[in-house]
């Protein structure tokens, strides 16, 4: 785990380094992902054929927001009119290179037996939902889940309520039987119920709290998590990102010059637009250093005292300290993974907090502080090139776009090509024939 510790360091000193500049640099971060973004469509490295096709168009539930090719969820093929291989959905890679997500956007009325296809072909096991029915008096979801008393069917899919409770006071679990002909399975949702569109909750605890939970429910299990909001971009993308950063550091894969702005890039080649605002992107910022300063005090002695040594850089950072209200979140006993975000006991050993990613009897690794880093603001060039060279259209870090609350329009613009920071995604192999019981659908 020290590996681990160390790049959580490292990020946070980095992060504390650039003082009264963060606001800049963030800003010239997320102008520069914009930039690459719009160049990759024009270069053809992220194309959308499939969803501009004449029988998917009235699919998408905006038409400016069609998934990549390259990555798209290709659905097996009925017979049916009207039934094709389409959803507006693309997988997205977690951090073991699997296809960790499924990041989608919220079901239109005809298209809900397509997204019950696609929890069921894939084996999900649990949804996550970052917006409401309605929002802003628009219809942004169509209700895909059953109500009490109340199932829905559709097609052969037959969607029952067994339980709904609150996580907390933002968050609604729900456990939903799903039955497909002869066979039952079970389906958790957690709704955030009060995440605006276009904008961010007020802290990052329930957002960790959202992800651990969802951990929980999914188990030792590979299945993709599904995740989606109105457009399935920007709220999804805070949610994959979030997961996966979690992930990286669960599974100590955390290079000591990681980089949150090649994550967001990486996401970005494989969902149009995700983490669509600049907004989005700081607060993405801070739930990742939140997540890293909770582990670090967990994690040993030594970093008790980080608060007061790695203080917030701003004033906006200051919500990032973890509220007593998390500490009550109940925590049903045999949980796969240990909480992340929420302190532990003081002095606990790492074989202890983190059984999960240690042989049993393994001892903990702890080292001294680390030494201190060179901001990325001070380096040339320190997210400006990739393997192909400086990129058109990157913008210096210190050079905001005009406006913080800029949001992104994904259907315009110029676009610039490839990336490399993890695993390139293929064309998908499909489309693939269905299930012998699907023909009846």
């Amino acid at each position: 785990m020290s590996r681990s510790l160390d790049a959580a360091q490292s990020f946070l000193e980095r992060l504390e380094a650039r003082g009264d500049r963060e606001a800049a640099v963030l800003a010239g971060e997320f102008s520069d992902i914009q930039a690459r973004s719009a160049a990759w469509k024009a270069d053809g490295v992220c194309s959308t054929e499939a969803g501009s096709q004449p029988g998917n168009v009235r699919k998408n539930r905006y038409k400016d927001v069609l998934p990549y090719d390259q990555t798209r969820v290709i659905l097996s093929l009925l017979q049916e009119e009207g039934h094709s291989d389409y959803i507006n959905g693309n997988f997205i890679r977690g951090a073991d290179g699997s296809r960790a997500y499924i990041a989608t956007q919220g079901p239109l009325p005809h298209t809900l037996l397509d997204f019950w296809r696609l929890i069921w072909e894939f084996g999900v096991k649990v949804i996550l939902m970052a917006c409401r029915e309605i929002e802003n008096g628009r219809k942004r979801c169509e209700r895909y889940w059953a109500r009490e008393q109340e199932p829905l069917q559709t097609g052969l899919f037959c969607i029952t309520l067994v339980e709904e409770k609150p996580l907390n006071e933002d968050i609604v679990l729900r456990t939903l039987k799903v039955t497909f002909q002869k066979e039952s399975r079970s389906v958790y949702q957690l709704q955030y119920m009060s995440w605006p569109d276009r904008g961010v909750p007020s802290s990052p605890d329930h957002v960790l709290a959202m992800v651990e939970e969802a951990r929980r429910l999914q188990g030792s299990g590979s299945e993709p998590l599904c995740v989606h909001c109105s457009a399935g971009c920007g709220r999804t993308g805070v949610l994959c990102t979030v997961d996966y950063v979690r992930q990286l550091l669960l599974t100590q894969m955390i290079l000591p010059d990681f980089s949150l702005f090649d994550v967001v890039l990486e996401m970005r080649k494989q969902r149009p637009a995700a983490v669509q605002t600049e907004e989005q992107y700081r607060f993405l910022y801070h739930t990742v250093a939140q997540m890293f300063r909770s582990t670090l005090q967990n994690a040993s002695p030594l970093y008790q005292n980080l608060k007061e040594n790695c203080a917030p850089a701003s004033d906006d950072a200051l919500f990032l300290r973890t509220p007593p209200a998390l500490l009550a979140i109940a925590r049903p006993p045999g949980g796969v993974l240990r909480s992340i975000s929420v302190p532990g006991a003081p002095g606990r050993a790492m074989a202890d907090t983190y059984a999960v990613v240690h042989k049993r009897g393994a001892a903990a690794e702890t080292g001294p502080l680390y030494s201190q880093v060179t901001p990325r603001a001070q380096r040339s060039g320190a997210h400006a090139e990739d393997a192909r060279g400086t990129l058109p259209g990157s913008v210096p870090a210190d050079q905001g776009p005009a406006g913080s609350g800029a949001y992104e329009d994904v259907a315009g613009g110029a676009q610039t090509g490839g990336l490399g920071f993890n695993l390139r995604i293929g064309k998908p192999k499909g489309p693939r024939d269905p299930p012998a019981e699907w023909t009846r659908v």
